[in-house]
């Protein structure tokens, strides 16, 4: 049985920290650890520790950080899911499912048809609620890395963006290649565009072309925009990944 991770992003060896307390609060409540039980403890961007803890009361609960270990191995392909915010529980869902799946960044992107339920995102309204999320996520799946859950831009601002791997765009518009026939080559780094309830807009399709992102499908069925997302992340994994 794997020991319970918590995620901490100052951790260092032989220090002393305190979890937060939602942490503290599944590790008191949920799991019903005690002083002395072991645990892990990792920072987010892949440095994992052995810790025990050493005082746990209905306040706060402390550990003793012990020596590293090794943590579970990241995938070789680098994929940012870049998304329209989805209302609801649906974002955190992807968010979630994401991580698990091994990306390491999450953009949310504002597009003409994103929902107005949505926009909001705009106003980083809901930026901690996704960090939370994807910390979350992490400690469940073993990844010592938790994803960069980015500030939610406009279209236009991703788009004008320089970045230094390959850029997909997912349509569900007829005739599009399959996602995983794209490449012949792992391309190392990989950004993958998810659009709204609704699709894109003709014009944003061909200025997002026209910037070089390759059009692609995944499938013969039109996917709600959550399914796609994590879908194309699960095919890109399989095709290049560690999946």
């Amino acid at each position: 049985m794997s020991l319970p991770r918590f995620h901490l992003p100052e951790v260092a060896p032989g220090g002393r920290v305190s979890l937060p307390e939602w942490s503290a609060h599944h590790a008191r409540e949920v799991l019903r650890l005690r002083a002395g039980d072991l645990i892990h403890v990792f920072d987010g961007r892949g440095t994992e520790f052995e810790a025990t803890l050493d005082r746990v009361t209905r306040h706060e609960v402390h550990a003793r950080v012990g020596p590293a270990v090794s943590p579970r191995p990241e995938s070789p392909l680098r994929i940012t899911l870049a998304l329209s915010p989805l209302k609801g529980d649906r974002m955190e869902l992807v968010v979630q499912k994401a991580t698990e799946l091994g990306v390491v960044a999450i953009r949310p992107v504002v597009t003409f048809r994103t929902d107005a339920a949505a926009r909001p995102a705009l106003r980083g309204t809901r930026q901690e609620r996704w960090e939370k999320v994807a910390s979350g996520a992490a400690e469940q799946c073993g990844r010592a890395v938790v994803p960069e859950v980015a500030p939610t831009v406009a279209l236009d601002q991703l788009v004008a963006e320089g970045y230094g791997g390959r850029r997909v765009l997912l349509l569900e518009t007829p005739g599009q290649p399959p996602l995983d026939s794209l490449f012949t080559e792992a391309p190392g780094e990989l950004l993958l565009l998810v659009g709204p309830a609704g699709g894109f807009e003709p014009a944003e399709v061909e200025r997002l072309v026209a910037a070089g992102f390759l059009p692609a499908a995944l499938g013969p069925r039109v996917l709600r925009s959550e399914t796609a997302a994590v879908a194309a992340v699960a095919v890109a994994q399989a095709a290049w990944g560690d999946l």
